[in-house]
């Protein structure tokens, strides 16, 4: 813009380079192909200019021009890889043209074990629970919506009644699936029949009295001639293959029925939960139990596995917090270990640890003198026997002015430990006060 005063407007160098780009192209979305800055940061720099009045909105945009896409999903700030981000958005936003093969990530006609595993491997990509502690923002609310997607289209293919009624409405797929499936072997073309069954076979003739046998020419034999020969072996039973393949039809047909496929599966589920109880993998466990409450809810033993598979997890990543918090305190990092311990305390409020890590290093730090009190109570509550817990409570005690229960935690310290010099120098301290 020629009669743009630039020095007047006190523009910064992102204001400067964006509003080159402005004065070279027509339309805001080449503006943001053509920025090195980024989309978000360069719709924040438009709105700077905007406010400024360097630039102005045109008033007329032409019908057949997209209008260009702001993606303010991307900006915001959550526990996930920009690559993560980026894949749920547009899954999300592709579940309403997609069949239920396509959001499995199978092509029409993919058998049900190929649905099976597809759902295993997506549930395992965009199950909200398996970022337990983590900030997702909008994020959670989209995975939901992915994974009940990917539920129906799982429940659907997996059910030969809804897959049959599936198909029915979407004749596309259906054809799709007809063409992808293997074509039946072709019978055995006739063979000629021999020419001797052409010609009846004359019925045996009964004898009903034996006449004397008439004498014969000797013959070599290796045994007795008294030994009669063998009786004539009775005929075979009929082939039962035909019989063997209608019971495994049968078999199948069963299998097939969705009362019966349905009770198998959360059969399935259920032990393969309680095997993951059994061997630690509590996350593991919560996926399947989560997904038998979703099938039946009214399951009570289900229920109750579904909160241990969840309280084990918590508890095993309060552990896995606290021991990254008394490694960052290690280091110096006293704030990063708080955290942790804050997160470990909300994780498992059974974790004595955590709670008296976090009341301790409060304390040390100046932080809220309530939340250290009740977090250093907890840890005595949970493990009296331990002299550094009484110790913690006493000195949070001290500090916040309460001097008769300080002397009180200070006490049951020195019974623990009675040569303890903190609590011995403490309790010496204090007594003269009373």
């Amino acid at each position: 813009m020629p009669q743009l005063d630039a020095a007047r407007l006190q523009l910064t160098a992102e204001e400067g380079s964006v509003l080159q780009l402005v004065g070279r192209v027509e339309r805001i979305d080449q503006v943001l192909a053509r920025s090195k800055l980024g989309e978000p940061r360069t719709i924040a720099v438009l709105l700077a200019l905007r406010a400024k009045g360097a630039i102005v909105p045109a008033r007329v945009v032409p019908r057949g021009a997209p209008a260009p896409v702001v993606d303010a999903a991307m900006a915001e700030e959550v526990d996930l890889e920009p690559e993560r981000k980026k894949e749920i958005i547009e899954l999300e936003r592709s579940l309403d043209a997609m069949d239920h093969f396509a959001v499995l990530g199978l092509k029409p006609g993919a058998p049900a074990s190929e649905v099976k595993q597809a759902y295993y491997n997506a549930s395992r990509r965009f199950h909200p629970d398996r970022y337990f502690g983590k900030n997702l923002g909008s994020f959670r609310a989209r995975m939901e919506r992915i994974f009940r997607r990917l539920t129906d289209a799982h429940n659907v293919l997996m059910q030969p009644d809804k897959r049959e009624a599936y198909l029915r409405a979407n004749p596309a797929l259906a054809q799709a699936e007809r063409a992808a499936a293997p074509p039946p072997p072709s019978a055995p073309p006739p063979s000629a029949p021999a020419q001797h069954l052409l010609t009846p076979e004359p019925p045996p003739v009964h004898q009903l009295s034996s006449p004397p046998p008439a004498p014969r020419p000797p013959v070599a034999s290796s045994g007795p001639s008294s030994i009669p020969p063998p009786s004539r072996p009775l005929a075979p039973p009929p082939d039962d293959g035909a019989s063997e393949a209608r019971r495994a039809e049968r078999q199948a047909r069963l299998a097939r029925h969705p009362y019966l496929a349905r009770t198998g599966r959360l059969a399935e589920l259920i032990a393969r939960g309680k095997a993951a109880i059994a061997s630690g993998d509590w996350e593991r466990a919560y996926h399947d139990f989560h997904q038998v409450q979703t099938m039946d809810p009214k399951n009570r033993e289900v229920a109750l596995l579904l909160v241990k598979a969840r309280r084990g997890h918590d508890s095993q990543r309060a552990t896995i917090e606290v021991a990254r918090g008394r490694e960052m305190e290690r280091h110096g990092d006293t704030h990063g270990a708080m955290s942790a311990y804050r997160l470990a305390c909300s994780l498992d409020d059974r974790n004595a640890e955590a709670a008296w890590r976090c009341a301790r290093l409060g304390n040390l730090l100046g932080q809220d003198a309530a939340e250290s009190r009740g977090l250093a109570q907890r840890a005595v509550e949970l493990e009296p026997d331990k002299v550094e817990h009484q110790l913690t409570l006493g000195k949070v005690l001290l500090d916040s002015g309460s001097k008769k229960l300080a002397k009180r935690a200070f006490e049951d310290a020195a019974k623990l430990a009675p040569d303890n010099a903190e609590a011995k120098a403490a309790l010496k301290k204090l007594r003269w006060t009373f």
